[in-house]
């Protein structure tokens, strides 16, 4: 159906900044629609809405897509729960140790996954150097909410920290962190990490 016939739902809460824009659309344009955009009866708008926008400015209205129907029309509650449950509540979340043992790091940084914090460096130059295990080390954690960018900025100004909608996450106290980039691994680390790992006699 085309992009025309479809009614956003003007109370989503999703939104989509210009770098993730560009990666929705080099996804449609490398695989296709992968998948369908959910509607109700009345072709209001159930999920998708990031597609139709990022779709419509491509290609505008005449755009045909895909799309499923649900058997019935959902209230305001139903909408609001099924949006969460979609984008977060029911969608599990990923396992950064297995990320960063089994996919390439410089290309989870290209696809949009920044916060891994990785350097940029050659594959070569990470030979003989040990395991690096990169899943933060704290004591707890807790997630803050923020309804709009100046609670952001209050909260930043509260913690003492720079805090933007893009932060994933920080340490409080402020914990300055080592830049990996401008540290080498030499013969004399290689030697002390094989003597740790001798045994006694």
């Amino acid at each position: 159906m085309q992009l025309r016939a479809l009614m956003p739902w003007p109370r989503n809460p999703r939104r989509i900044n210009e770098a993730q824009s560009a990666r929705l659309l080099n996804s449609f344009e490398e695989f296709g629609q992968v998948e369908l955009i959910a509607v109700g009866p009345n072709m209001e708008v159930y999920n998708g809405h990031q597609r139709l926008k990022v779709l419509a400015a491509k290609h505008g209205p005449d755009f045909e897509l895909e799309a499923r129907v649900c058997s019935r029309e959902l209230t305001e509650l139903e909408r609001e729960k099924l949006t969460i449950y979609l984008h977060r509540g029911a969608t599990g979340e990923f396992d950064l140790e297995v990320l960063l043992k089994e996919f390439d790091p410089i290309k989870l940084n290209e696809w949009g996954m920044p916060d891994l914090n990785i350097p940029d460096v050659a594959e070569d130059e990470w030979k003989g150097m040990p395991e690096f295990d990169g899943t933060p080390r704290s004591f707890a954690r807790v997630a803050v909410l923020f309804t709009c960018e100046e609670h952001v900025a209050q909260f930043a100004a509260l913690v003492g920290q720079a805090v933007t909608t893009e932060t994933v996450s920080i340490w409080y106290p402020y914990k300055r962190q080592t830049d990996l980039s401008t540290q080498q691994w030499g013969e004399a680390d290689a030697a002390g990490s094989a003597a740790a790992e001798e045994p006694a006699q």
